[in-house]
């Protein structure tokens, strides 16, 4: 078939895997995944990632975030930027980016038509349970397009793994590593050195630099574990991120380089050998590259002095090359002054130089990063969460008992959650920090919302639960006073978009 919408591109995106998903068994990304059909797929295409420069970030909290700060940083220090995350909050098209501005629709429709051709000569290859990701067809598309653009840098998000991620097969010549802990442990494997494994699989060159971001106690000693600094640990008291010590860091080489190329041929019997395109191996070639090629959060960098207010997270960072004081992101949580501290290191490094504080101050106080605690407005202060389940909304509670808005704070929680959705158990959570709850719906939405929504926030706020059929029928009754102290929109990626367009912060265009 001809593409010619973007719901046809999309289509194409995840046709194979759809084809494949009745087939397919319960197993680990070493077995059911196949990035070396993403590599094929892009050298089909002329491999327009050749010669290109990439960062890669995975982690399992906070590599979208991430990806975004070092993407604006990096515009705001005067480079082209591609960035490619997910998953997107209203259109798609929102996981490819140019200097914060999607891909159009018409280029995004046009690269899909140009794809499909070569796309289907792999496809006639492929098993039953064999598949191309949808990562890796979309990334074909956001890769395509940075190269027609001629971006400087591209910072592409993985997956769920590393590894065996489809993102993994370009060729970064940076790896930033955040937050690690349990999750996808029936596909990424039951520890967390399973887990460390599949994330430090992006690590594939000798030249490459990691940035290993905060992490547990736990996490650190199996990410020092699969780098190969297990002995020369030893000899010294045990690092933790509260306890750096640079000069007690043990330098024992970086990792050996091995590329394992897609197997372009098909099989006798249809499909393809299962492997990853590149392959990363633990060991060192020389003694001296360690503390000159990994940086540790911690030792080589740090978020340091960080608060949460009604302006947003403040902290300083500090790095191998200066300080940056008084920083102030609208995005709410400790743990993204973290990814700050992490990707001004990146910046640096890719700089080759300290940079401008001016620069990261300004970059920092402008950053939109969609519906991830996010602060939209600050009179009155209003924030904006995608927590459609419970364990969501008890963190962005404890993010607003943080805030030190006092005791008697008029706080309304706007609620729109999906009937599919934990309603329930977000608005019990809110009620427990909000004297008021309004619930509602998006101006535009294919998805069904509860009846009885209404009845669950009496039941934990009944003096002050009200229902709006929109959510600017909402705010409008929350405008005709008394003004809250603050208001909460909460609720799913459409209500999020919704609310975005409503105090004139459209998705499409998010700034550098």
């Amino acid at each position: 078939m001809s593409i010619t919408n973007q719901r046809e591109a999309e289509d194409l995106i995840y046709r194979s895997y759809l084809r494949a998903a009745p087939h397919l068994v319960v197993a680990g990304d070493e077995q059911v995944r196949m990035p070396q059909l993403t590599r094929r797929l892009l050298d089909l295409l002329g491999a327009p990632d050749l010669g290109r420069r990439f960062v890669l970030v995975t982690g399992s909290k906070g590599k979208g975030s991430t990806s975004r700060l070092v993407s604006s940083l990096l515009s705001h220090l005067g480079y082209k930027v591609g960035l490619f995350t997910s998953p997107h909050l209203v259109d798609y098209r929102e996981r490819i980016r140019i200097d914060g501005r999607s891909i159009g629709e018409a280029d995004f429709v046009r690269l899909a038509r140009r794809i499909e051709p070569e796309w289907a000569k792999i496809e006639r290859g492929l098993g039953p349970s064999e598949y191309q990701g949808p990562v890796g067809v979309s990334l074909a598309i956001a890769v395509s397009w940075f190269a027609e653009q001629g971006t400087d840098i591209n910072v592409v998000e993985c997956g769920r793994g590393g590894r065996y991620d489809d993102a993994n097969v370009l060729a970064n010549e940076w790896a930033i590593v955040t937050a690690i802990m349990e999750e996808h442990v029936r596909e990424l494997g039951p520890g967390i050195g399973d887990i460390v494994r599949h994330k430090l699989g992006i690590v594939k060159s000798a030249g490459t630099r990691l940035y290993v971001g905060a992490q547990r106690a736990d996490a650190l000693a199996a990410i020092e574990e699969e780098l190969g600094e297990g002995d020369a640990a030893k000899k010294h008291e045990r690092w933790t991120i509260d306890e750096a010590n640079e000069d007690e860091r043990a330098a024992s080489g970086y990792m050996r380089a091995a590329i394992d190329e897609a197997n372009e041929d098909e099989r006798a019997a249809g499909g393809y050998e299962r492997r990853p395109a590149f392959e990363s191996v633990n060991g060192y070639e020389d003694a001296s590259s360690l503390s000159e090629r990994v940086s540790f959060a911690g030792a080589a960098f740090a978020a340091e002095h960080v608060a949460m207010s009604a302006r947003g997270t403040t902290f300083d960072v500090r790095t191998r090359r200066a300080r940056y004081r008084g920083l102030t992101l609208p995005l709410l949580g400790a743990f993204q002054a973290d990814n700050a501290a992490v990707a001004v290191q990146a910046c640096e490094d890719i700089a080759g130089a300290a940079l401008d504080p001016a620069t990261v101050a300004a970059c920092f106080a402008g950053l939109q990063w969609p519906g991830r605690c996010e602060i939209v407005s600050r009179e009155p202060l209003t924030i904006v969460d995608g927590a459609i389940h419970r364990d969501s909304a008890v963190y962005l509670a404890s993010v607003v008992r943080s805030l030190g808005l006092g005791a008697d704070a008029r706080i309304a929680a706007v609620v729109g959650v999906p009937k599919d959705k934990d309603y329930a158990g977000v608005i019990e959570t809110l009620a427990a920090v909000a004297s008021r709850i309004l619930v509602t719906r998006p101006d535009v939405s294919h998805l069904a919302f509860p009846e009885d929504a209404l009845d669950v926030a009496k039941r934990y706020c009944p003096g002050a639960s009200e229902s709006y059929p929109l959510l600017a029928d909402a705010l409008e009754a929350l405008r005709a006073g008394p003004l809250p102290d603050c208001t909460l929109i909460v609720g799913t990626q459409t209500l999020i978009g919704n609310a975005k367009r409503l105090y004139g912060q459209g998705l499409e265009d998010i700034g550098r």
